[in-house]
């Protein structure tokens, strides 16, 4: 908590000045219309908020959150001037955000640096609705090179990263997920989340969360 906290107060400050090309990237890839719901997921100090409220427009819904009380401080006083959008302290990894509440959703940075990837993707999904879509930018260090044993010791180290690789986690939640860039970075993924609908059933195909 202290450590991002910390963070809040120094390196997302400059973090902020380049998000956004990723928020573009993000509100282009959930093709996200007027009037529709939006979750995002450790949404730090709130950078990705202003082109999120503009995709949905006064009709629409943002909900936003983080763990860290500094982080979400900040973003309450960037959100304040729209009336329809939430920021929330709240922990992903316990937190029902609301079964089939949203449309769509964005975690950038955030899973992998949780303690409970597993169930932090599992409560993103279950806060979909049926044909609900998570855009989503991480660290991915599955690769076995020199650079990524050495970034996976120091992200353990500072963050407390679990191992936990983001894009298999997905997989084992969500039945479609597509990688937004032909080739992917080495230490990096870029992807696109589906939580789909049985055209016979008309029931979300979305396995069931993790057990344990």
């Amino acid at each position: 908590m202290q450590l991002w906290d910390f963070a809040a107060l120094t390196y997302y400050r400059v973090l902020d000045r380049f998000a956004g090309t990723l928020n573009t990237l993000a509100v282009d890839k959930l093709e996200l219309e007027p009037g529709e719901a939006v979750l995002d997921i450790g949404c730090g100090t709130g950078a990705s908020i202003p082109a999120l409220v503009e995709a949905v427009g006064p009709q629409g819904r943002v909900v936003a959150m983080d763990f860290s009380p500094r982080m979400v401080a900040i973003a309450r006083r960037r959100a304040a001037k729209w009336p329809n959008v939430e920021v929330r302290l709240t922990d992903a990894c316990t937190t029902d955000h609301g079964a089939g509440e949203f449309d769509a959703a964005v975690a950038l940075g955030a899973f992998s640096a949780m303690p409970d990837v597993p169930a932090a993707i599992a409560n993103a999904a279950d806060a979909l609705r049926p044909g609900g879509r998570l855009f989503v930018f991480d660290v991915r260090l599955a690769r076995k090179t020199r650079t990524t044993r050495f970034l996976r010791a120091a992200y353990r180290r500072i963050a407390g990263f679990t191992g936990a690789d983001v894009v298999e986690e997905l997989r084992n939640v969500f039945e479609r997920v597509e990688p937004v860039f032909r080739v992917e970075g080495e230490t990096t993924t870029v992807v696109l989340a589906r939580k789909l609908t049985d055209t016979a059933t008309g029931s979300a195909c979305t396995p069931c969360r993790p057990s344990g």
